[in-house]
């Protein structure tokens, strides 16, 4: 099977004039060609420091870095800045935990799409209204016209994820990272979420990371499995595998007790 990204041997960790802290310890998975691959672990595992670290989205004044990250035969820990801008948003793409941190409050949603389009692909205003409404159309919102005029305080967390969907697949990436994409979400609302980006990444042929603590998602939405704790990743198999036959007594432990990985527990809200 093809691997279309490779990470060697990555550490992170964070520098200051007080404390350094080890965030990443010396982790290496890979990603194949079309498959979902789910990073699992509690509150400050690593899981989500080690996915942003793929496009070097962590604070470069503060981070130190060590190993690779292969993308099309490049080692992305070494990239330029020019070379990360003309991959981020096109070739991966970020869906982030809060939708409503995400998006500017003081811009409509056409206004916000329309700008990851044009960064990467040149349209005259007509064609790209024409490309929002397609977007919007598949990730399933309703009442589009009215929506594209729309600011995200207007918008449930349903929809301001649905919208936070269709700017990541706006430039059709080859892979897709989702991390915690159905926080604070209310269950039915999490299922329609995950059923989208698993509908969109077969029609797209896109391969997918999803950094979770939730064991059930895992298991109705991942191929393969990587377990982390306090930094280290203790554990990667096949998700079925995962399930019947774990082999680290703390993926054991949280399997045979049915619980997932979330260290404190968070209230969900509703949300339409």
């Amino acid at each position: 099977m093809h691997q279309i990204l490779n990470v060697e041997n990555l550490e992170i960790s964070f520098e200051t004039e007080e404390k350094k802290i080890e965030a990443v310890k010396n982790i290496s998975f890979h990603l194949n060609k079309g498959e979902t691959l789910a990073i699992v672990g509690e509150s400050g595992a690593g899981k989500s420091v080690a996915a942003q670290s793929i496009l070097k989205l962590l604070p470069e004044n503060s981070t130190k870095i060590k190993g690779r990250i292969l993308f099309s035969n490049k080692d992305l820990t070494k990239a330029d800045d020019e070379y990360l801008r003309s991959i981020r948003g096109k070739k991966i793409s970020f869906i982030f935990q809060e939708p409503g941190a995400s998006l500017n409050p003081l811009h409509t949603i056409e206004k916000q799409i329309g700008e990851t389009i044009q960064v990467h692909r040149k349209k005259t205003h007509k064609n790209i209204k024409k490309e929002i409404i397609r977007l919007l159309d598949l990730v399933g919102i309703e009442n589009l016209e009215t929506r594209l005029k729309s600011y995200p305080h207007q918008l449930s967390g349903g929809q301001k994820q649905r919208v936070m969907i269709a700017m990541a697949i706006a430039n059709n990436p080859e892979i897709l990272v989702a991390d915690e994409p159905t926080t604070a979400l209310d269950v039915r609302i999490q299922a329609q979420v995950l059923k989208l980006i698993k509908k969109l990444q077969k029609k797209l042929s896109m391969s997918v990371i999803l950094i979770t603590h939730d064991l059930e998602i895992v298991k109705n939405f991942a191929d393969r499995v990587c377990v982390m704790r306090h930094g280290k990743i203790i554990e990667t198999e096949k998700t079925e595998d995962i399930f019947n036959s774990p082999k680290n007594p703390y993926t054991k432990k949280h399997v045979s007790i049915g619980s997932d990985f979330k260290i404190p527990e968070v209230p969900q809200t509703k949300e339409n």
